[in-house]
């Protein structure tokens, strides 16, 4: 069964149709093979070139790249806090959830 990988204007991946399931397929997309649809699945590629190959491109911008590391600095000085109150790792735990 032929695939159609939609994308974007830079081929990064959109969402997978398939004629049997779909009525309807939005552009612009590629047609893809079973084979180059598993291959894209299995190695969680989000690229897909014109000739159906695909990649893993890391398309997180550098401002969000910046937020989760904010957010993790901020995660781990809060525990640090809590230790600094003199609380043990299972205290924290029950208080906040897993880490």
């Amino acid at each position: 069964m032929t695939k159609y990988a939609h994308i974007n204007s830079d081929n990064i991946l959109q969402g997978w149709y398939d004629k049997n399931i779909h009525s309807s397929i939005p552009t612009p997309n590629i047609e893809v093979t079973d084979e180059q649809w598993l291959n894209a699945l299995n190695n969680m590629h989000n690229k897909i070139n014109s000739d159906g190959s695909s990649e893993f491109v890391d398309t997180e911008t550098a401002e969000q790249k910046a937020e989760a590391q904010n957010r993790i600095n901020k995660k781990a000085s809060g525990k640090q806090k809590l230790k600094d109150l003199g609380l043990d790792d299972d205290e924290i735990q029950a208080l906040i959830g897993v880490w």
